[in-house]
Order: C-alpha cells, then sequence, then structure tokens
C-alpha cells in the first residue's frame, strides 16, 4: 500500500484546540519556545497530551469511527490512546525504521495526524515503497491524516531545521471486521 493522505475537518474535532489548551501556549508551531513544554513533553507516552488523553477520548473515538472507518473500511482494533508526538525546532531525530523492526505485527496501518503544518525537516519521512531508501518528507496541514504501511514501509524523522515545531499523534490500526475496538499497543 503507497501512503496516502485523506482529509478530515479539524473543527469538529477540535484537537489543535484541545493540544494548546493543555500545554498553555496559543501556537503549537511556537512549542520550542516555551521551555516549560519542551521540559514536560520529552516522550511520546508520558507527555502533558498523553496524560490528558482522557479529555479528548471521546472525541477521538469519534474521530476512528466516523474519519478512519469511512476513509479505509472497517477496522477491528485500534491504538489508545493514540502516541503524542513533539518534534521541536532546531532538536531531534528518530532512527529511520520500520514497525516490524520493533515486533508490531503484519497487517497492522499507521495513522498520522499532524496538529501543525508539516514540510521538509519537521515533517515525517517515509520511503515510496518497500525498500526504495528514498525517503521524502510528507508536506500536510492540520485536517489531513497520513495512511501508510509503517510495518513495511520505512520511516522517521530528521532533525528540525525549521522555524516550526510539529505536534502530532499517531496510532495503528488493525483492519478487518468491526466494529473498531480500542486497545493498548
Amino acid at each position: 500500500m503507497k501512503p496516502i493522505i485523506l482529509e478530515y475537518d479539524p473543527r469538529k474535532y477540535q484537537f489543535q484546540e484541545w493540544a494548546c489548551q493543555v500545554l498553555g501556549i496559543s501556537s503549537l508551531e511556537r512549542a520550542h519556545t516555551s521551555d516549560q513544554v519542551k521540559i514536560l513533553n520529552r516522550s511520546p507516552t508520558q507527555n502533558q497530551l498523553a496524560n490528558s488523553f482522557d479529555e479528548i477520548f471521546e472525541s477521538y473515538c469519534l474521530f476512528v469511527s466516523d474519519v478512519i472507518v469511512d476513509k479505509i473500511g472497517k477496522i477491528s482494533s485500534y491504538q489508545c490512546p493514540p502516541s503524542f508526538r513533539f518534534h521541536y525546532c532546531g532538536r531531534g531525530s528518530s532512527v529511520f525504521h520500520k514497525d516490524r523492526d520493533f515486533g508490531v505485527e503484519e497487517g497492522r496501518l499507521n495513522i498520522w495526524v499532524p496538529l501543525t503544518k508539516v514540510w521538509g525537516d519537521n515533517s515525517l519521512w517515509v520511503e515510496s515503497k518497500i525498500g526504495a531508501k528514498d525517503f521524502k518528507p510528507i508536506t500536510m496541514h492540520p485536517g489531513q491524516i497520513l495512511v501508510f504501511d509503517g510495518v513495511n514501509l520505512g520511516h522517521g524523522s530528521k532533525i528540525n531545521t525549521t522555524n516550526s515545531s510539529r505536534i502530532s499523534f499517531d496510532f495503528r490500526v488493525m483492519p478487518g471486521p468491526g466494529p473498531a475496538k480500542p486497545a493498548s499497543y
């Protein structure tokens, strides 16, 4: 499966507004200017957004059932809570990898939801087909979703040389007969 970008209405789910409120900032793209935000948000599992996930649990479940199932078809389970990622201006990178390298089960699809504009070095880089190693950054804006086979397609992030932080969340789904059930991964 080639990576595909899908659209959704960000006003309906208000993930950006929630993230700004939780983080106490007015612009997610400027998160790198807040020392407090950087100190409290170093991990995709232990951060302010993950710790406040209960506030948007219902909205997230609706998002999965209304948007993801509608766009890609039935799913039997999905990751809950998602992983929240902070990719600050001037910092960080991840090892380029395939999720199978970490034991992720074949057949799962990755759903990546940026809450900021993403391009170039602040984005996720994904290869075009399995084994191509032709990593290119994904250009997207809030209201778009990337669906890709992260189990088999290489992906990762580079050092963010842009003037904009990236805040996003991602989760995996298992296609199959529904109804979709949230599951811990």
